[in-house]
């Protein structure tokens, strides 16, 4: 058996073109779009990213600013990276951009409990900063704000995992359980094929979930394997015994044993927007059924091939619905049928912005992602992307 982090299969780079919908009952399916988008101009400098180091100007940055006159704030326990960036920024994925590290302060990216950031200005441009913190002594500090809530990722981050159709076909499997139950949960006993390794006295037991297919090929990237709980190896043979523990989803015929993760999430990781072009689409809403909105995880359809890595910042944007230019001049002699006519050509209108999100877990080719901040319901289809400068797409 192979557990795997992620399925090493080739890239497919392509345009990822906007399905055609249609309006007021007339099909435009059939047409192509007389402005079809093609993936952003990566000339385009991605907002605060490393190597373009004070993209804004100082204008730009008292823009994004909700009040420059704010008092200081106290860091809570509970508080994350977004819940500060929001109290005082528009969005927060300027945060990397606007962020002083006080030189006169040991580790000053890292903010703790009790900490007071603060609006100070370096030249001529607003930042925020974490206040000069009294020389008190401490036996211990207390934990460092992470950069996201993590009691909402922990499901995602203990053990679910994304693997191959071939790994799940591959895995062991429960059987049956003990007392002929539809489902099984903690300290129930249950039946494995076929027989387990002696020297592994642990798995995860995991249900197939849905399939994870890339935007722009079509192409199947691997499946969600939803994490439902541990089993623990009573007795080899054919089957094996095991004995089921921590069950947070019910056991049933037919779910997966594989290899505990138990990835550890860097609680220091920092944001940052990538110096690169990184064009994705949201490809499922795990525990979610039609659209997910603040604090809420997505899955993208690019991983550590694409160069996503854990902290980028990524901008959601909806994307424009095509439309149908009635009022477009006709061509003399032009013939088509009297419904297109009547149409006109069909005309993608322009993405919008709707949030940020931030990766905290990639795969090969595809990435789990919170959304940090959203004005509107994200939904499948959404876009991720490398935020760039206004007017560039």
């Amino acid at each position: 058996m192979r557990s795997s982090k992620g399925l090493p299969l080739a890239l497919a780079v392509a345009s990822l073109v906007p399905a055609v919908a249609g309006l007021s009952g007339c099909a435009m399916d059939e047409r192509a779009t007389v402005n079809e988008p093609t993936s952003y101009d990566a000339s385009a400098l991605p907002v605060g990213a490393e190597r373009f180091k004070h993209s804004l100007d100082a204008q730009e940055t008292r823009d994004q600013f909700r009040d420059l006159s704010k008092q200081d704030y106290v860091v809570q326990p509970g508080d994350t990276l977004w819940s500060i960036a929001n109290h005082f920024l528009k969005d927060p994925y300027y945060w990397p951009e606007i962020w002083y590290a006080n030189p006169e302060i040991e580790n000053p990216h890292r903010i703790y409990p009790g900490d007071h950031i603060s609006i100070v200005f370096v030249g001529d441009r607003p930042r925020l900063t974490v206040g000069l913190r009294p020389h008190i002594r401490y036996e211990s500090l207390p934990p460092v704000v992470s950069a996201l809530p993590l009691d909402k990722l922990r499901p995602f981050l203990n053990h679910d995992q994304v693997l191959s159709e071939e790994d799940l076909e591959s895995a062991p499997y429960v059987l049956a359980n003990r007392e002929g139950a539809i489902h099984a949960s903690s300290d129930d006993i249950a039946y494995v094929r076929p027989d387990l390794d002696a020297d592994q006295q642990r798995y995860a037991v995991v249900e197939k979930g849905k399939e994870l297919v890339d935007s722009r090929s079509g192409e199947l990237l691997g499946y969600r394997a939803i994490y439902k709980g541990e089993a623990h190896l009573q007795a080899t043979g054919d089957p094996s015994t095991v004995e089921l523990k921590d069950v947070v989803r019910e056991v049933q015929e037919g779910d997966r044993l594989v290899e505990m993760t138990e990835e550890a999430f860097d609680r220091d990781v920092q944001p940052q927007i990538p110096a690169f072009a990184i064009d994705a689409s949201v490809i499922l809403l795990p525990d979610a059924i039609t659209q997910v909105g603040n604090n809420q995880v997505i899955v993208i359809d690019r991983g550590t091939e694409s160069g996503v890595q854990p902290g980028d910042l990524l901008k959601i944007n909806k994307r424009g619905r095509v439309v149908s230019d009635r009022f477009a001049p006709r061509e003399e002699g032009d013939e088509v049928k009297r419904l297109r006519d009547l149409e006109g050509p069909a005309v993608a209108l322009p993405d919008y912005p709707i949030g940020t999100a931030m990766v905290f877990r990639v795969y090969d080719r595809v990435s789990f992602a919170l959304v940090a901040k959203a004005t509107k319901p994200v939904h499948v289809g959404d876009r991720a992307r490398t935020p760039v400068q206004e007017g560039r797409r």
